[in-house]
């Protein structure tokens, strides 16, 4: 009798498991469409059992029913990781391809019209011009077309900067997106941890904070670590983004003021690549910067190609680029070097260890561009255009008001030329300079038969500086000295070197194209006075397109535009459509490739063409990455919900299961209840 009252354990316990296992079920089935929902299930064991001996004295172990282990989720970890790897290399691979297709639907048509036209439109005056130099009309049409050219390069440049600048928006958004699911995930930290601690399943908490990781990996690269007490851990690069109990937030700040620890860039400093720009980068609100890697390379084997934030990063880049930022130059070639051993080189030797150090220059600037520009289609697109810009601007400039050096070879190597007194003409540090090249140059028709004007203009920097020197020909007549305000290429730069247990300060600056580093103990005030000059003026300096406008003398008046002999040419008072005519040939001359790590070569002409076909092709591999990476992340995910999906039809079956388990069970106790009444009845009687 007393194993019959015990029996009525192992009945209850029946009911129960079979009552939880339907609620379950029912769970199951009420979530089915619910986002992020994983299947769960009741986990069931043996209870407890009871010894007894038998007739025979044999041991007998009766068993009491079963006992609910857990209600678990159906997940797969490692199909966790895998789908949140792949989601947030998506996501990266997705914002690039937006990107190309944006600025290819930009660059391809400007406001209805092509860029290229106005290229071709610029070259048709210039050969209107050529047919006939004296003719006023043409020289007014060329002035007019110039102006046209130079507005659509800019709106073409503007366009670019604005896109650029827009992203910015975007990378707030996410940064403030990442602390918003950040925060989240730690108050459910808190939530599971409250509810577990108790012994009850938080598997709905849990859900929501797996859902939250789900859209967290779209954004940025993370690993996560589960502790005991149910909370996790999300570590990302280098540190932790959630540890146990603190949330460590991220902000913004302009990528060109402050450095990798967050304190301000000097503002000399060779290390600040992005100086003066005010597009954002990502930093730890308690300091230094967000990416361990702040070059723009990616690599699937380093994961540095996860997540839409660092995909905005990449395609943004850190500046508003222009063509100094392609300051590779021509591969060093052994044979130019072994060429001048005898003129330049002393010996074999000297030329070989002179060509070794020109190589390891050039790699390393071809490093430095495959670094921090080739992989940002953004700067890419705008060192192009500038590059192009700059090529016809300076090209027909340099055609209608020739430079030359004033050496005896024309190169910054030669024997410096001199003036009329027998002084070098050079700079202030005895440096070779480069002078209008007046004996050759022509003059515009206008009454003072003026020399030396350019089309094209920089804003805030004349073309020569015109001095009171003069230098004698090679036709034996007098000219004046005008020198030219050469093109400094890159911002002079300071920086401080640890040696012999004191600080060293080294300052570089350039001489002829030519870096030249030196201690600034060693400079001359000369040197000094160069620095600092070119500390002021390096970005007026150059023919970008952003500093671009058209010669106010020549706007106001077009016959200043060079198309006759100047007054010392055996020719002079007449017209020549030579200069003229060269511009022309020069817009077939080869400008160059679009990029140092590409061979085919463009003329000026079909250059933009060129531009136009490589971003289309660069979309085109995008499109391509990014329909195969969808393919990935979407068989992934069929594969994880496999597992912690919820199928109707499965769960019907079970909730039919449950409920013969729970008649059962019912069946079981009104039996053992039929016993016992009969039992208590007879022996009542």
């Amino acid at each position: 009798m007393a194993n019959l009252m015990t029996s009525f354990y192992t009945g209850v316990s029946g009911l129960h498991s079979a009552q939880t296992s339907l609620n379950t079920t029912s769970h199951n089935l009420a979530n089915a469409q619910t986002k992020g929902y994983v299947r769960q299930q009741v986990l069931l064991s043996d209870a407890f059992y009871v010894k007894s001996m038998g007739m025979h004295d044999n041991v007998m172990m009766t068993g009491k029913g079963t006992v609910i282990q857990q209600t678990r989720q159906i997940r797969n970890e490692f199909l966790d990781y895998q789908y949140r790897m792949q989601s947030g290399r998506l996501g990266f691979y997705d914002k690039n391809r937006e990107t190309a297709i944006e600025i290819e639907d930009m660059v391809g048509e400007l406001n209805g019209e092509q860029f290229q036209t106005a290229i071709t439109e610029l070259k048709e005056a210039i050969s209107s011009l050529a047919a006939d130099p004296s003719n006023i009309v043409y020289k007014d049409q060329v002035v007019s077309i110039a102006t046209q050219f130079v507005e659509r390069a800019k709106v073409l440049k503007d366009e670019l900067d604005n896109y650029q600048t827009s992203l910015d928006t975007e990378i707030k958004q996410e940064v403030e997106q990442i602390n918003d699911i950040v925060y989240n995930i730690k108050e459910l930290n808190k939530k599971i941890q409250k509810y577990e601690a108790t012994g009850e399943s938080a598997n709905d908490y849990r859900d929501q904070r797996n859902k939250l990781l789900d859209d967290l990996s779209k954004i940025i690269d993370f690993e996560t670590n589960e502790e005991k007490d149910g909370t996790i851990t999300i570590y990302t690069q280098g540190q932790f983004l959630l540890d146990t109990t603190n949330q460590y937030r991220l902000t913004t700040v302009p990528i060109g003021k402050y450095d990798e620890n967050g304190q301000l860039y000097p503002v000399d400093d060779p290390r600040n690549r992005n100086a003066g720009s005010m597009l954002l980068k990502v930093k730890w609100e308690n300091g230094g910067d967000f990416f361990a890697d702040d070059t723009l390379v990616y690599d699937s084997t380093k994961r540095t190609d996860i997540g839409s934030l660092r995909g905005l990063m990449v395609a943004r880049g850190g500046h508003a680029a222009k063509y100094t930022d392609n300051n590779v130059g021509d591969k060093p070639v052994l044979a130019d070097f072994a060429a001048q051993v005898g003129s330049k080189y002393e010996t074999q030797d000297k030329a070989i260890q002179a060509y070794n150090i020109a190589s390891r220059d050039y790699n390393q600037r071809l490093e430095d561009y495959n670094s921090y520009i080739d992989p940002s289609i953004v700067m890419t697109m705008q060192v192009q255009i500038d590059t192009l810009v700059h090529g016809i601007v300076t090209m027909i400039n340099d055609t209608l008001s020739p430079v030359m050096y004033a050496t005896s070879d024309g190169t910054a190597e030669g024997t410096p030329m001199k003036d009329k007194y027998n002084n070098d003409i050079v700079d202030a540090a005895g440096n070779p300079v480069k002078i209008f090249d007046y004996e050759h140059a022509y003059i515009g028709d206008d009454k003072d038969g003026t020399a030396g004007e350019e089309i094209f203009k920089r804003r805030g920097m004349d073309r020569f500086v015109k001095t009171d020197r003069t230098y004698i020909g090679t036709d034996g007549n007098e000219y004046p000295v005008w020198i030219y305000n050469d093109e400094v290429t890159e911002a002079p730069t300071a920086e401080t070197r640890h040696e012999g247990g004191t600080d060293v300060v080294y300052k570089t600056w350039l001489v002829n194209g030519e870096r030249v580093t030196k201690k600034e103990a060693d400079m001359t005030a000369a040197e000094k006075d160069i620095w600092e000059d070119q500390k002021e003026n390096w970005s007026k300096s150059l023919y970008t397109t952003g500093q671009l406008m058209i010669n106010p003398e020549v706007e106001k008046d077009a016959s200043k535009i060079p198309t006759m002999f100047n007054e010392k040419s055996p020719q002079a008072g007449g017209y020549s459509n030579e200069a003229v005519l060269q511009v022309i040939k020069n817009f077939d001359n080869t400008l160059g490739t679009l990029d140092p790590n590409s061979q085919t070569e463009y003329d000026v002409t079909h250059y933009y063409a060129g531009i136009i076909g490589n971003i289309a092709t660069v979309a085109n591999v995008w499109n391509g990455i990014v329909d195969n990476q969808e393919l990935t992340v979407h068989s992934i995910d069929d594969e994880r919900q496999d597992v912690m999906g919820v199928s109707s039809d499965e769960e019907l079956s079970d909730l039919i299961k449950f409920q013969r388990c729970y008649d059962a069970s019912s069946r079981y106790i009104t039996v053992v209840d039929e016993m016992l009444e009969h039992l208590i009845t007879r022996l009542g009687g």
